[in-house]
């Protein structure tokens, strides 16, 4: 019998086997006391080696199951058996701790209360705590809920530090505090709203603040009442945007924007004057109004134009005959500018989009003066900005500026006209955008000689046009929710002014209260917008690469006008709109 066998054998005995085999010993012993002595021994000694392998056994056992549990956890952990881990353990816990860096980066808000001192004005005084108390309480409930640090760091402005995870909630919710602000009641014949500027992303504290106020900029630049995030990188966020912007009673600002730009146009050795590609009537009348204002204070002017359109072809007409005004080319331009040269931009504050952008690369003094809510692509760094998105017109505000800054003498019949003629394009003969200010500048310019019948004059259109116009009409279609698209395959150089007059006049069918139009021109679709306020067409036409004012807006784009109709409607729908 080997030792294999006996060794097995043993293991397999129990504890009642040893009491048995103890028992028959004990009656041996009974018998023959030598023999019981020896099986006595015997049995012993079997006892001591049982006992020895179920030790054995059991720290086997212990081994084995410690090793089930590290194999299980290196498993789990993704090490292999020389204590690396497995490329895809590898790429989930950098996936891990990436996440975890970017939940944890810090972001800034800038909060600021829309016209605060308007919303307390309006009110009582016994009331205005009340209404201020309210709004701080919203505000730090918003950020308790990022469970930011706040500080209020002027009546109306808050500043707030959180962390990047709770940005990504506020963006998947669209920023409800937007909406909650609006709740505010107050005596003011408009709503409480405010303005947030959000940087993210930046490599450090200050980096992060300069990306905040930059959104911040961009947020009141665009009227208020949204949230604008500025990324790392330079990505942009928008939301919000849904009021329209209140208009300012107090003219102050213009006035001192009016005596600024004065002293930056007599320091100036010449001055430029453009409006954006394509002109139409505030474009023009903007441009010869500003050129008024700078010749006035004897500096010599011109007036950048190489494209004259069919909106604008009978007022540059009558510009001419007046002998008043100098009409130059980009090119020529460009050959006269010098390092002392200033260039006033109206009606327009993106460098890409101006009648002659090279000019903007080559000098260093830039004014800027503009209706439009701010773009993300607007003049970097100019001397002096004057953009107010109340405000019915460029033309609007070029007609404040010549009231504080030029003597009265200065101004001729025709720039009244001209001026007259850009605030009744873009208010649709006042019946929209038209605030208390728009019929002062209205009723200022009339006091200076201007004629309604000449301004009628300026829109006088070829039977062509209109005809074209009205082909774009009859194949206008409404949709759901009062929003009416119309497109022609035509192709025109005139189709932005045609499609934008399309869409105007379709806001008068009975039930319309946003018009979208589209067609081709020279070589893009021009795609118009308008709207009575209850749709934002400014962030529809963003979505096509385009821009403009939350009633009035285009974009050019490469497709089709049929597939740039299809792109607008699946925006709307998007928005819920449709």
């Amino acid at each position: 019998m080997n030792s294999k066998f006996l060794h097995n054998l043993i293991r397999s005995f129990t504890r009642v086997d040893m009491i048995v085999m103890i028992a028959l010993s004990l009656v041996i012993l009974w018998m023959n006391v030598y023999i019981g002595i020896v099986a006595l021994i015997l049995v012993a000694a079997l006892s001591l080696y049982h006992t020895k392998l179920m030790s054995n056994a059991s720290e086997e056992r212990i081994r084995e199951y410690e090793e089930s549990v590290i194999r299980q956890h290196m498993d789990s952990a993704g090490l292999k058996e020389d204590g690396t881990v497995t490329d895809e353990a590898a790429a989930a816990e950098i996936s891990r701790l990436k996440k975890l860096n970017e939940d944890r980066q810090s972001c800034i808000a800038l909060i600021n209360i829309d016209n605060y001192d308007e919303l307390l004005s309006s009110s009582p005084a016994e009331e205005q705590s009340t209404i201020s108390a309210e709004i701080d309480k919203k505000v730090r409930s918003w950020t308790q809920y990022l469970d930011a640090a706040v500080t209020r760091v002027r009546s109306n402005r808050y500043y707030a530090q959180f962390e990047q995870k709770y940005l990504d909630e506020q963006r998947r919710s669209e920023f409800p505090i937007i909406n909650q602000m609006h709740e505010v009641e107050t005596q003011a014949d408009f709503p409480t709203s405010l303005s947030i500027g959000i940087g993210a992303g930046g490599t450090s504290f200050s980096h992060i603040q300069s990306l905040a106020e930059e959104a911040m900029d961009l947020a009141l630049g665009r009227g208020g009442d949204q949230v604008v995030i500025k990324h790392e990188g330079g990505d942009i966020e928008y939301f919000g945007g849904s009021l329209p912007t209140v208009e300012k009673r107090n003219k102050g600002r213009a006035r001192i924007m009016a005596h600024a730009l004065m002293q930056l146009v007599k320091s100036s050795d010449r001055v430029f004057i453009m409006g954006h590609a394509r002109p139409d009537m505030d474009s023009i009348g903007a441009a010869i109004g500003m050129y008024t204002f700078a010749k006035s204070a004897g500096v010599p002017t011109d007036i950048i134009l190489d494209n004259v359109g069919t909106a604008i072809d009978i007022i540059y007409g009558e510009a001419l005959k007046t002998g008043r005004y100098s009409f130059i080319s980009g090119e020529k331009a460009s050959q006269l500018a010098s390092e002392n040269t200033l260039v006033i931009l109206v009606d327009s504050h993106i460098p890409a989009i101006s009648e002659y952008p090279p000019i903007l690369q080559q000098v260093k003094r830039i004014a800027v003066i503009d209706h439009h809510r701010k773009s993300k692509d607007a003049v970097e760094n100019p001397t002096l900005m004057h953009m107010e998105t109340y405000a019915s017109s460029a033309s609007e505000l070029v007609t404040e500026l010549l009231q504080y800054a030029v003597d009265k003498s200065d101004i001729d019949k025709f720039d009244a006209d001209a001026l007259l003629a850009g605030i009744t394009v873009d208010t649709k003969g006042f019946a929209i955008n038209a605030g208390v200010r728009t019929f002062d500048a209205a009723s200022w310019l009339r006091r200076m000689g201007a004629d309604n019948a000449n301004v009628r004059s300026f829109f006088k259109l070829k039977l062509d046009f209109v005809k074209k116009k009205s082909n774009i009409m009859a194949n206008a279609e409404i949709l759901g929710e009062g929003v009416a698209v119309a497109y022609t395959k035509d192709t025109d150089p005139a189709m932005q002014i045609l499609v934008a007059q399309a869409a105007d006049e379709l806001l008068d069918v009975r039930g319309v209260h946003t018009a979208f139009a589209a067609g081709r021109g020279k070589n893009l679709t021009m795609v118009s917008a308008r709207s009575l306020g209850q749709v934002n067409v400014q962030t529809v036409m963003e979505k096509l690469g385009g821009g403009g004012h939350l009633n009035i807006a285009a974009a050019q784009v490469e497709e089709g006008p049929e597939e740039a109709i299809a792109r607008v409607v699946s925006v709307l729908r998007d928005a819920g709109t449709l």
